[in-house]
């Protein structure tokens, strides 16, 4: 197998190694590095592709193999130097840096936490955010009531919070006279609708009739 478009201009070579891949280098054995741009890398999974400048196959790569430090990953578009092998899934890259070898730039993305931050209350601004009265940008502020924001009152004694809670009981108490209004009615509208039978009617007046001739 043959690989044009290194960096020397020099033809290339499929040469064994162990492992069952396969390095590009060139007749004097050392590994070819190309140019290319990244086509686009996932900061999640952490590998993506490379697309040579030559216009050849795309090279796989993997997070593990750029050169940078910290979180590493290839922005898009990214201009890039790399070596690469022939494995049993394509083209890998096994070195990737920046121009002239230097370190990779990256990508500006990070990969979402999958922690949910929870909101606490802050106990200087009273807000729910994602700080603490200490850390607090506002600058130390009066006790007031974390409901209506007043410095009259704490919160406890919060004229709006006590109207809430008394409209939520006043109407948890009308929907239960409601229910109970509303069973009251149905058991007697089923009594109503139950209807009186002729044997009924003929046995009542036969208890009458002979009450009155005895």
């Amino acid at each position: 197998m043959t690989e044009t478009g290194s960096l020397s201009d020099e033809p290339g070579t499929c040469s064994p190694s162990s492992g069952g891949s396969s390095h590009f280098t060139n007749e004097n054995g050392i590994l070819i590095k190309k140019k290319g741009k990244c086509k686009w890398f996932n900061v999640a999974k952490g590998w993506g592709f490379i697309t040579p400048e030559d216009g050849t196959q795309e090279v796989f790569v993997h997070q593990s193999v750029i050169q940078m430090s910290g979180f590493r990953s290839l922005g898009d578009e990214e201009e890039v130097e790399f070596e690469f092998k022939e494995s049993d899934k394509g083209l890998e890259a096994t070195v990737v840096t920046g121009p002239d070898g230097n370190e990779c730039v990256g990508s500006n993305r990070r990969p979402m936490s999958k922690k949910k931050i929870k909101k606490i209350r802050c106990f200087n601004c009273g807000d729910l955010s994602h700080h603490v009265a200490a850390k607090c940008g506002l600058g130390p502020m009066p006790k007031r009531c974390h409901n209506c924001k007043s410095v009259e009152h704490l919160i406890a004694d919060c004229p709006k919070r006590i109207e809430k809670a008394k409209n939520n009981n006043n109407q948890i108490i009308t929907n239960g006279n409601n229910n109970v209004l509303n069973g009251t009615s149905s058991s007697l509208e089923s009594m109503s609708a139950t209807p009186v039978s002729d044997e009924c009617i003929s046995g009542s007046e036969g208890d009458s009739t002979g009450g009155s001739a005895s």
